[in-house]
């Protein structure tokens, strides 16, 4: 009801504007000027300038050139894969190398009937963990900064296509779902730096610690830890993600209640021109939709661009430490050395679970806007 009155109270403003109708009774509205003074005042100009290095685009619209950033997207990759590829692999072959190595210091204390706590073991395990230490710090820091500048993105995208949305005839939609997407942004990337990333360090150090002294409680801690940072990113995701389909059912049908009575009544209510405002509030909508669809494509554009270098280095990492490890399995019967390797990639497992995490809440935020039916 209060949406109603609303409505009825915008008609009424807008009666000027309806009423400056030429002699064809065509209104002197012009669309182009409309929708422009629409783009300046939803806040697309300074989205333009925050997602413009990532997506290649100079503006939100309707001539956005989707396959043109994808193109550039890809370009961001190719040039940083020669780098990714190039520090992977000597690090890889370096832990290879530490393998072979202990390997072979473990045949000849074998062979020379020693028993007892291997020392050769543990200077593997410190060998591997000083070689990967600085492969985890780099690829947190790059982790954190893509989150950084997803958040950054966010606190332009998310009021710009919040205000295109409410503006496209869906105000409870706008701020149900994007209030809850800026809320949500916000503790995941407080929740990353003040609890997740201190976890994966001591993931790290719990699986160091194992290698090193053969305790499996220090092995079976770091598998809990493990466990402890995926259980908390799924919940976070999924509860943010039920919100939002709970909330559009409920905020979608009251938004196109709303709208279709508002229509009814200025087209009743206002004698003479009702129907003519009418009309004119549906080309305001219309190009409030346009924008709304446009950010939402162009930030999700813009999240890729920001994660397809921070994807490229984890992922590489990732698989290249876990093939690594199988094949340290084959030159070193030392199981706990070659876990030591397989369990330093599952942390970069986790830094790109963190990293997707932001990006994926994002993604799913304008999917949800451009997806949005008005009434």
């Amino acid at each position: 009801m209060r949406g109603l009155l609303l409505a009825v109270l915008a008609a009424f403003l807008l009666m000027p504007t309806a009423l400056a109708l030429d002699q064809t009774g065509d209104p002197l509205l012009n669309q182009e000027e409309v929708y422009q003074e629409q783009h300046q005042t939803l806040g697309m100009d300074e989205l333009e300038e925050a997602g413009r290095a990532y997506t290649g685009q100079e503006t939100v619209g309707e001539d956005l050139d989707v396959a043109a950033s994808f193109r550039h997207i890809t370009q961001l990759g190719k040039d940083a894969l020669g780098g990714v590829v190039k520090s992977s692999v000597r690090s890889c072959v370096l832990l290879l190398a530490v393998t072979l190595l202990c390997g072979l210091a473990e045949g000849l204390r074998a062979g020379a009937g020693e028993s007892g706590l291997s020392v050769t073991t543990l200077a593997a395990a410190l060998a591997i963990a000083a070689i990967a230490v600085g492969d985890v710090h780099s690829l947190l820091a790059l982790g954190q900064e893509a989150m950084d500048n997803m958040k950054s993105l966010g606190d332009v995208l998310l009021p710009a296509v919040s205000m295109a949305t409410a503006a496209s005839g869906t105000p409870a939609m706008a701020v149900v779902k994007h209030g809850a997407t800026i809320l949500f942004s916000d503790f995941l990337i407080r929740l990353i730096n003040s609890l997740l990333i201190p976890l994966c360090y001591a993931f790290v150090a719990a699986n160091v610690a194992w290698a090193a002294l053969g305790n499996d409680g220090l092995k079976r801690l770091g598998g809990l830890i493990k466990w402890l940072i995926t259980i908390v990113l799924s919940a976070v995701l999924l509860i943010f993600v039920g919100y939002l389909n709970l909330s559009g059912v409920i905020s979608g049908g009251a938004d196109a209640a709303t709208v279709k009575a508002a229509k009814f009544t200025i087209s009743n209510l206002v004698p003479v021109v009702g129907g003519v405002i009418s009309d004119t509030a549906e080309t305001l909508l219309a190009g409030a939709s346009v924008l709304r669809n446009a950010a939402g494509v162009f930030g999700m554009l813009a999240v890729l661009g920001i994660c397809v270098v921070p994807f490229l280095n984890l992922g590489a990492h990732y698989l290249l430490y876990r093939c690594t490890a199988a094949l340290a399995a084959t030159v070193s019967g030392d199981g706990r050395v070659t876990g030591l390797i397989e369990a330093l990639g599952a942390a970069f497992g986790l830094i790109l679970a963190m990293t997707a995490s932001c990006a994926v809440l994002l993604v799913v935020a304008m999917v949800s806007a451009v997806s949005a039916v008005t009434g």
